[in-house]
């Protein structure tokens, strides 16, 4: 019977008709008829049946997925558009296998057969505003379609893309007080460009900015709890501009000032703080950044670099890095900022290490002085002082890749440039001496570096 059954129904007929007539010219037996008539009906029966179970086993088929990417989004009337569809998908057919067809006017009329290439080029010779329309096939015929649109114009410089990609995000919340604010915006011609900041606590924020050359901009010091908002308008060199649509944030709420200990998210190391007057502090020297040799100069790469105590790691774990004065300060030369310190702190200025002095029992007119100043006010600030803030002699690292005095003296820069373009004021703590001394040395060296919860 399974071998019958895998036979076409309109030969088993023929087969079964035939034997019958043989039959006949041989017997006149009415009962061979009707025995081969069951026959066929079981036969029929069971092909019936088996196919409709074999028709519920197959899962019907879907349409295909049309996707495809341009590039460049606009142009005017000589520039070539790059058209990709490779990311167009179907559930039962593998991607080499299905066609494509392009419709570059958006009128309805389809420009091209279609191909299983999936990569082609265009050039659009009138200006315009085009829909450019994808279809997809399967080889079962269903299809699938999508859109993009397209500007053309007629040769003429063409105005930057809108600024996009704001940091922080737009609508995000719990936003640092002392964040920067990025965006990112593109030209067709690659041409310079130039923002307009516009910045505020107000839906419609005032120009802050005119002008500016940077996709980066330090709105300064945020209030907590805080709804900001911010545009930014963007020109090219052809006076075209763009701008962008109004982003917003909410800046954190005002919590516990001075954690006891807090994790450095990027590279999970744990510090401790100490709250001196009104100021939060590191109560450890900043380790962060890859250790590079003390001969190579710390370079503006994008990657935070160190210098270990006589290139050994283990010093950078017990007494913090060593930085030079622009890579602490990640190659910019503003007070108060952020600087290789985690999110939520910054490098403090040279007045807020006198508010710290003046704390622990320095006069006024001692602490804006230059050189040895106070009674004991070093004494307090080293391991085991007093204040809480347990400075450590890591020593320094000069401009010659020269490794000395560590568990003699620490130097600390802050933020604040020196009289002279090379210098930066800086604090010195001795083993054999109870004062501080504020003086200006060069930025070449590497010293060690506290940061200042903002």
């Amino acid at each position: 019977m399974f071998f019958l059954s895998q036979l076409p129904e309109g030969f088993l007929k023929k087969l079964i008709i035939s034997y019958y007539l043989k039959q006949k010219k041989m017997k006149n037996n009415s009962c061979i008829l009707g025995i081969i008539l069951i026959l066929i009906n079981t036969i029929f029966i069971f092909n019936s049946c088996k196919k409709s179970e074999d028709n519920n086993d197959i899962p019907p088929n879907t349409n295909p997925t049309a996707v495809f990417t341009v590039n460049p989004e606009s142009g005017n009337t000589t520039a070539v558009f790059n058209f990709d569809a490779s990311a167009s998908i179907d559930e039962e057919t593998v991607s080499a296998e299905l066609q494509v067809r392009w419709d570059w006017e958006g009128n309805n009329t389809w420009d091209t057969d279609y191909s299983t290439n999936k990569v082609t080029t265009h050039i659009f010779t009138a200006e315009g505003n085009y829909t450019t329309k994808l279809e997809v096939i399967d080889p079962e015929g269903l299809t699938g379609s999508t859109t993009k649109n397209i500007t053309v114009n007629n040769g003429s410089n063409l105005p930057p893309e809108p600024p996009k990609n704001p940091s922080p995000a737009n609508e995000s919340s719990e936003i640092s007080i002392s964040r920067s604010l990025s965006w990112t915006c593109t030209d067709p011609e690659g041409d310079p460009l130039t923002y307009d900041i516009y910045f505020g606590t107000v839906t419609n924020p005032g120009l802050v900015e005119q002008g500016y050359n940077s996709t980066n901009f330090d709105p300064g010091d945020l209030e907590y709890s805080t709804t900001y908002f911010w545009k930014i308008v963007v020109w090219d060199d052809h006076s075209n501009t763009n701008t962008s649509i109004i982003w917003n944030f909410i800046t954190e709420a005002s919590g516990p000032y001075c954690p006891e200990f807090f994790t450095d998210p990027r590279d999970g190391k744990t510090y401790s703080a100490i709250q001196i007057g009104e100021q939060c502090w590191m109560a450890e020297n900043i380790n962060i950044g890859n250790k590079i040799n003390g001969t190579s100069q710390q370079t503006n790469n994008s990657i935070i670099e160190k210098y270990c105590y006589d290139n050994n790691e283990a010093n950078c774990d017990e007494y913090g890095g060593l930085y030079q004065w622009d890579e602490m300060m990640q190659y910019a030369s503003k007070d108060n900022i952020q600087g290789i310190c985690p999110v939520g702190w910054h490098l403090p200025t040279d007045i807020e290490w006198m508010m710290l002095e003046v704390e622990i029992g320095m006069l006024m007119e001692q602490a804006t002085s230059t050189g040895l100043r106070g009674t004991d006010e070093g004494a307090k600030l080293k391991a085991g002082g007093s204040s809480g803030f347990e400075a450590l002699l890591g020593g320094y690292c000069n401009n010659g890749g020269q490794f000395n005095s560590i568990n003699i003296y620490a130097t600390f820069f802050t933020s604040t440039q020196g009289s002279q373009a090379n210098l930066a004021w800086t604090r010195y703590l001795f083993n054999d001496k109870d004062q501080v001394l504020r003086d200006q040395y060069e930025k070449t060296f590497a010293y060690s570096v506290r940061c200042l919860k903002d």
